[in-house]
């Protein structure tokens, strides 16, 4: 009788009845079947009770979980899950994962509940945002971002989220606009810029996304020639020349050195046609602003504009809707070739107002009409404390 089935089938069933009966019968008959918690008693059978019933009920929704993940994926070796689901913590390897919306916006490697490894991620509309590898479900390494449409944005190294180290930069016309160094999703370090045509426009450094145009100061007229490689006109005097670069939106002063052995002209003064100066990631727009970064001016006053700043005033009037500074001002040019003019003659008693700082060696003058607080561009040049204070 001991051996029989019906006989061990119903011991069992009479051992899990009394189980659950004492585990549900929650009435406490004394004081030790109470946890004390200040002024509140709770019954020790109630606290088991609610246990079980947890436990129970998360048993039933990690299988639930794991059958809906496994039958929802078409293909059987790739689980997909949901962005907040208890099990992707315990995942590893290649998966799926939806997005808040139901839209698959990850396909990859993950780790402990992160991305690892290498992955897509997509955006609601099922366009891919990034291509590439992760850590800690981070841009990090080698990967490609692209625009919204698809095209190809950015390839190269990451950290972090962010380009960082050597990549390329596309336009969205899928041309390529920059070959170099990056830090902090910004050019940093050596660089190329290139036009539509894939044509070297420019090769030099950069310093927080912008162009490093102090570096110009001493190049020879040979080496701004393999810097810069975009539309150029320039402007001829018996003492001076003066090279205007459209596409990087500066002009250089140049002057000959009769002591040198090259003879060639080197640049003595660079002119950055904007209205905007770059300190750190600052993009700086107001003299006063200018003062609080920059410190007290070195040189505050009026002065009569010199041809290189009668050619940028002429050139930034062009290009604007409005008047810049007094608007343009007369120069006879005796245009000698497309890319060459010789200045006859220019105005002489056109007059700007001139911010100068002293900023690690070099001058930095803003150029503004008197009483603006607003600067319509600037130039560089390299001076001695000792030659600015004299």
């Amino acid at each position: 009788m001991f051996f029989t089935w019906s006989f061990i089938q119903a011991r069992l069933v009479s051992r899990i009845r009394q189980f659950f009966q004492q585990v549900f019968n929650v009435r406490p008959r004394d004081k030790k079947d109470y946890y004390t918690f200040g002024r509140w008693m709770v019954s020790k059978r109630l606290c088991f009770a609610i246990v079980i019933i947890a436990g129970t009920l998360s048993l039933i929704y990690i299988y639930y979980a794991h059958a809906r993940n496994y039958f929802q994926t078409t293909d059987h070796r790739v689980k997909t899950y949901s962005y907040n689901s208890l099990l992707l913590k315990f995942a590893k390897g290649p998966v799926r994962i939806k997005g808040k919306s139901g839209y698959i916006a990850f396909e990859g490697d993950v780790s402990g509940g992160a991305c690892e490894g290498q992955g897509r991620l997509y955006d609601p509309n099922g366009s891919l945002v990034y291509d590439g590898n992760f850590t800690n479900s981070k841009y990090e390494d080698m990967g490609k971002r692209y625009y919204p449409d698809g095209t190809l944005y950015y390839t190269g190294n990451f950290h972090e989220n962010m380009f960082s180290g050597e990549g390329k930069l596309y336009r969205t016309n899928g041309s390529l606009e920059y070959n170099g160094d990056f830090l902090l999703n910004m050019k940093e370090g050596e660089g190329t810029l290139y036009d539509n045509g894939h044509n070297t426009l420019f090769e030099g450094r950069f310093t927080h996304d912008e162009i490093m145009y102090s570096d110009f100061l001493g190049k020879s007229a040979t080496e701004m020639a393999g810097a810069y490689r975009g539309d150029l006109t320039m402007y001829g005097t018996d003492e001076e020349r003066i090279r205007y670069m459209p596409e990087i939106q500066a002009l250089t002063v140049e002057y000959g050195d009769d002591e040198s052995v090259d003879s060639e002209y080197h640049v003595d003064s660079v002119y950055v046609l904007k209205d905007k100066f770059s300190v750190g990631q600052n993009q700086i727009e107001t003299i006063s602003d200018l003062s609080s970064v920059l410190g007290t001016p070195t040189y505050e006053g009026t002065g009569r504009a010199l041809l290189s700043e009668l050619i940028v005033i002429n050139k930034l009037n062009e290009s604007s809707s409005g008047q810049v500074l007094n608007g343009p001002g007369e120069i006879e040019l005796n245009k000698v070739y497309t890319e060459y003019q010789e200045v006859e003659s220019f105005q002489q008693d056109y007059d700007v107002y001139l911010h100068s700082y002293l900023r690690d060696g070099l001058i930095y003058t803003f150029v503004s009409e008197e009483g603006s607080d607003r600067f319509a561009f600037y130039y560089i040049i390299r001076q001695d404390l000792s030659d600015l204070q004299g």
